[in-house]
C-alpha cells in the first residue's frame, strides 16, 4: 500500500528521472548510427559479392574496433548464442554492452518472425545479409530492408519483422535504458524453451561487458 511519506516522493523520482533520460542518458552514447552503417555498407561492398558472412563480419568488426577503439571486443565465435525474444528465435553475439548501449551481430540463416518488444531505448538495425520486412499495424505491404539499409525502431513503439527463409544477418545497435531491455531477452528462456545455458550465457556476457565498460567509465 502506498503511504503517503511514499507518495511524497514520487514527484522527486519523477524529476529525478526526468533529468537522467534528457540530460544525462544521451551523453553516454559513443555510436553513431550514421556511422555504424557507413561502416556496414564498407564491408557488404568487400565481401557480399563472395556471400563469406563470416569474412564480412570479421572486417566489420575490425572497421568497428579502428572507430570505436575502447568499445568494441573482438568478435569471439565461441560467444555466440541463441536468443528468443517476442516469439523470434536467432543466435547473437555481443561487441558491446553498457548500461546505455549495446551492439551486437544479430541473425539467422533459417529465418524467423516476431514482435520486436516495446523498450526504453532506440533501436537501429543495419542488414549485412538477407533482409528484413517489417509491419505496422494499418499497412498493407511490409517494408522491405536489403543488405546496407537500416530499420530504426524509436523506443516506445513496436513492429511485427520477419527474416524470410534464407536467413538474414545484422548488426544492431541499442542506445537507452539496457537493463530494462533483459527482460525481453531472457522471459522466453525461463517460460517457454527453458534454456538454461543460453539464460546463463545471456546474463553474464552481458554483465561482464558492462561491468568492463563501468570500469573505463562508459555507462
Amino acid at each position: 500500500m502506498l503511504t503517503l511519506r511514499t507518495l511524497s516522493l514520487l514527484p522527486f523520482l519523477y524529476a529525478l528521472y526526468y533529468l537522467l533520460d534528457t540530460h544525462w542518458l544521451p551523453h553516454q552514447y559513443v555510436f553513431s548510427p550514421a556511422k555504424l552503417q557507413e561502416l556496414s555498407k564498407q564491408s557488404i561492398a568487400l565481401h557480399g559479392a563472395s556471400n563469406n558472412t563470416e569474412a564480412m563480419m570479421e572486417d566489420l568488426v575490425a572497421r568497428l574496433q579502428k572507430e570505436y577503439p575502447r568499445y568494441v571486443q573482438d568478435l569471439k565465435w565461441d560467444e555466440w548464442m541463441f536468443n528468443n525474444a517476442g516469439s523470434a528465435m536467432g543466435a547473437m553475439v555481443i561487441l558491446h554492452a553498457s548500461i546505455t548501449e549495446y551492439l551486437i551481430l544479430f541473425g539467422t540463416p533459417l529465418g524467423t518472425s516476431g514482435h520486436s518488444g516495446v523498450h526504453a531505448a532506440d533501436d537501429y538495425f543495419t542488414i549485412l545479409t538477407g533482409s528484413e520486412l517489417r509491419f505496422l499495424p494499418g499497412e498493407v505491404h511490409p517494408t522491405v530492408f536489403l543488405p546496407g539499409d537500416q530499420n530504426h525502431l524509436p523506443r516506445g513503439r513496436s513492429i511485427q519483422y520477419m527474416m524470410p527463409e534464407g536467413g538474414c544477418w545484422a548488426l544492431e545497435l541499442a542506445q537507452g535504458w539496457i537493463p530494462a531491455m533483459l527482460p525481453f531477452g531472457l522471459v522466453e528462456l525461463l517460460t517457454s524453451t527453458m534454456d538454461a545455458e543460453t539464460a546463463w550465457k545471456t546474463t553474464w556476457f552481458t554483465a561482464r561487458h558492462m561491468g568492463a565498460q563501468m570500469l573505463q567509465g562508459k555507462f
